[in-house]
């Protein structure tokens, strides 16, 4: 479960606020002396976090399957909590 989330952390702070990014556009930014000690990390698992980040609400996808690309978002605060 940690390693989970730890994986999911490394993915979301691998994404652009400002341009999607291809899956090999993603792989290719992440740090590799990080995933090195993720030995097990395959395409399947990123493709499932990044369906997960999807569902809820903090990344967006674009395009066909064959190309899909990924964007981080903001989420949106409710309008009374943006004062206080």
């Amino acid at each position: 479960m940690e390693n989970a989330k730890a994986l999911e952390d490394l993915i979301l702070s691998t994404l652009s606020f400002y341009e999607p990014m291809s899956f090999s556009k993603i792989v290719f930014d992440i740090d590799t002396d990080v995933l090195k000690s993720y030995p097990n990390f395959d395409k399947d698992q990123m493709i499932t976090i990044l369906k997960s980040l999807e569902a809820r609400g903090l990344v967006k996808s674009t395009g066909i399957e064959a190309e899909t690309q990924w964007q981080r978002i903001h989420k949106k605060r409710p309008f009374w909590k943006r004062f206080f």
